[in-house]
């Protein structure tokens, strides 16, 4: 039993090292994703909003695809956001209860206690981890999608240009 207590330690270990992980990488994320925003804007105020002038087809292409390109980036921002949300981390039992019955008990419920409490916390953990991964793809994704729409506009504007 010890040796798989030993286990359960290590796998609790490298399961906090993966929560603290997802942390920082979404905060990484959301500062990332916020200083594209803030290019975003930087990008519709070029040339005294020329960006929003759709008298011409290619005009009103470019307008359509910096909105779905906001929407985009506007939509990664929130579930960076999302997956950052300040949860609990599961943690293991501490309280001075737990303390105390472990205190009381014999050596072979104390064991048993204690890999109760690892195998609960680690699922609760991988749970944790599970819900900020998920919103983060799909900021990630969205952010993907939001590049391949600036990088069609910055064409579409190369284009207006040559073509004036």
């Amino acid at each position: 039993m010890e040796d798989t207590i030993r286990y359960l330690q290590d796998r609790f270990k490298e399961e906090q090292a993966r929560f603290d992980h997802f942390e920082n990488k979404c905060a990484k994320f959301l500062t990332a994703v916020s200083i594209v925003i803030v290019g975003l804007s930087g990008l519709a105020g070029f040339k005294n909003g020329a960006l929003f002038k759709s008298d011409t087809p290619t005009s009103m292409l470019m307008l359509i695809t910096f909105i779905l390109a906001a929407f985009c980036i506007a939509c990664s921002w929130g579930h960076a956001l999302s997956a950052l949300r300040i949860n609990d981390c599961p943690s293991l039992p501490s309280s001075r209860m737990t303390a105390e019955y472990l205190r009381d008990v014999s050596d072979d419920l104390k064991q048993r206690h204690i890999y109760n409490c690892y195998v609960d916390t680690l699922e609760k953990l991988k749970k944790a981890i599970d819900e900020k991964s998920k919103p983060l793809e799909h900021a990630y994704n969205e952010l993907v999608m939001g590049a391949c729409l600036i990088f069609i506009l910055a064409v579409l504007t190369l284009i207006r240009e040559l073509a004036a």
